[in-house]
């Protein structure tokens, strides 16, 4: 059994984002002027780029733990 579970921050990680971008949605409706623009390009644009990438990290991480787990054979000795 591992002792990780990569899958799990995944899940809330992919929820944070969508209710980032419904959050964002509703705040365009209400903010919508240069000042608004500058901000979202330099502050918010960034941020779904970036946690796509810390997912697909992830992703490759979690192939590395579980091929590592396979090799040292950690479910067939017992250990944790």
């Amino acid at each position: 059994m591992k002792d990780w579970d990569l899958n799990t921050f995944v899940a809330k990680l992919e929820m944070s984002l969508k209710k980032f971008r419904v959050t964002l949605a509703a705040v365009e409706t209400q903010w919508n002027d240069d000042a608004y623009r500058r901000y979202q390009e330099k502050h918010l644009a960034p941020i779904e780029p970036n946690v796509r990438k810390m997912l697909d990290a992830i992703a490759k991480l979690n192939e590395v733990l579980i091929a590592a787990e396979r090799d040292c054979g950690s479910e067939e000795k017992g250990y944790r």
